[in-house]
């Protein structure tokens, strides 16, 4: 027993030896990114191209590390490095502390400033304005679909998509208890009462439920006492010190939301893009299949297909398009000028790396 607890001592030893050699990494990284600050000009690049940045980082891991745990690592590093290279303002769609504002740290890193807007009109003004460098707001819905209300919005703008985030809205309870029995108030948001009244109703019924404005004080609440929880994601959970009780408590455990990000220059192509567009056509027999068949005709994947009703006249609609490839792309730029001589409307929402 004695040699086998030495011998643990010593792996953890070693481990505490390498975490400092990764610390260490980490401070060498840190210098060269705030190089890269100090010749970049002061405007972001909008470099966005993550997913090919990860296969080229993790296309020679051994294995011993699980591959999800690698991509959260190496994200969270990435992130924190460009906020040294290029610290960054932007408007999101939602409080502080929720799932927009948890997928703008993800994507722009810890230190970025964020200002909260009501909704997506206010965002975009505040690039429009110069107050921030981009907007980010949901577009996409694993429970509702296309948000076509909020993509709308983005063609009363001369911005575009630069970049997307698939952002799980997973709410969980969390507390500095170590058991939900001994819970007996919640904070919440009044979103989050509604995806998550039925866990209340069945798992909470006794315990008083308080509506709060944003999930960072409903965190900032549930720190103050063992007694008390809130209902936020995990991440702004854990800023506060709190402890998951209960993950995934939401009516809808799994639902994702894909978030765009609208900038004032396009996104540089990457290789591995994702182009989006909003077109109508006359009212006659094949007139869309006609306008679809250039994509068709010179190779390029059409991920999806939507109809969107328009907003300047009743019972009219556009179609929402999104293929693969850029703007840029010889096959793509023929694409589109065919579809524009037959459509009756044509508007490029932004071509921008795939997140998948």
């Amino acid at each position: 027993m004695v040699d086998r607890r030495r011998e643990i001592q010593e792996l953890k030893e070693s481990i505490a030896r390498l975490d400092g050699e990764v610390r260490d990494r980490l401070d060498s990284r840190a210098k060269l990114s705030r190089q890269i600050h100090a010749l970049l000009e002061s405007e972001p690049t909008g470099d966005g191209s993550e997913s090919e940045w990860l296969e080229r980082v993790l296309g020679g891991h051994s294995g011993e590390m699980p591959l999800e745990s690698l991509r959260i690592i190496f994200r969270e590093i990435r992130a924190a490095g460009r906020a040294l290279e290029q610290p960054v303002r932007v408007a999101i769609v939602g409080a502080d502390g929720g799932f927009c504002h948890q997928s703008a740290l993800e994507s722009f890193g810890a230190t970025t400033q964020v200002v909260e807007c009501s909704n997506v009109s206010e965002a975009l003004l505040e690039v429009s304005r110069a107050r921030t460098a981009y907007a980010m707001f949901p577009f996409e819905s694993s429970e509702e679909g296309l948000l076509q209300s909020n993509l709308l919005t983005l063609t009363e703008t001369d911005h575009v998509l630069v970049g997307e985030r698939f952002t799980p809205s997973n709410y969980s309870v969390m507390s500095r208890s170590k058991e939900l029995g001994a819970v007996e108030k919640v904070y919440l948001t009044a979103i989050a009462h509604a995806a998550c009244q039925r866990f209340l109703d069945l798992e909470l019924p006794r315990a008083s439920i308080i509506d709060v404005r944003t999930p960072r004080i409903a965190a900032e609440l549930a720190q103050e006492s063992a007694s008390s929880a809130a209902v936020v994601g995990e991440r702004c959970g854990l800023n506060f010190g709190l402890d998951v009780l209960r993950p995934s408590v939401g009516d809808a455990a799994d639902a994702v939301v894909r978030y765009g990000i609208a900038g004032q220059r396009p996104a540089p192509r990457t290789g591995k893009d994702v182009s989006c567009v909003l077109f109508s056509t006359d009212n006659q027999p094949g007139s869309l299949y006609d306008s679809l068949r250039h994509f068709a005709e010179r190779g390029i994947n059409l991920r999806r297909l939507h109809s969107v009703p328009a907003r300047q006249e009743s019972f009219d609609y556009y179609f929402y398009v999104e293929i693969s490839g850029h703007a840029s792309d010889r096959s793509v730029v023929t694409a589109f000028e065919a579809v524009k001589r037959s459509a009756r409307y044509f508007r490029l929402l932004g071509s921008f790396p795939s997140a998948n």
